[in-house]
């Protein structure tokens, strides 16, 4: 299996090369973008990627984000609850960025079969 060396940079500047799998620059920045953490970000600057590889990226990026939200979300739901609060409000935000993240990722799946 082929691997590329993809760059990360972290939030205080320091860039770093990681080994991944893939057959492409994109692949390999692909499938690592899925595993970093906030902390860690690709390194778009070195990539040369095209723009709809890159606009793929970003959305892939954006999941993650709404993922994470939603996440929150049911810590305060959880929260709401046990503290006998009505946790209506973070049920509606969280179906509201449910139904986001189904359209993105369908949107990513018609767009990944184009590339």
């Amino acid at each position: 299996m082929e691997t590329r060396l993809i760059p990360v940079i972290d939030n205080s500047g320091l860039r770093s090369y990681l080994e991944v799998p893939g057959g492409t620059i994109f692949e390999g920045a692909y499938f690592i973008n899925s595993l970093l953490s906030d902390a860690v970000r690709l390194d778009m600057s070195l990539l040369h990627l095209t723009g709809e590889e890159v606009a793929e990226l970003d959305k892939q990026t954006e999941c993650k984000q709404i993922r994470k939200r939603m996440r929150e979300l049911n810590y305060k739901k959880l929260e709401a609850i046990s503290l006998g609060i009505n946790p209506i409000e973070y049920k509606k935000e969280w179906h509201v960025l449910s139904g986001k993240l189904f359209r993105l990722e369908r949107e990513m799946k018609k767009g990944s079969a184009q590339l």
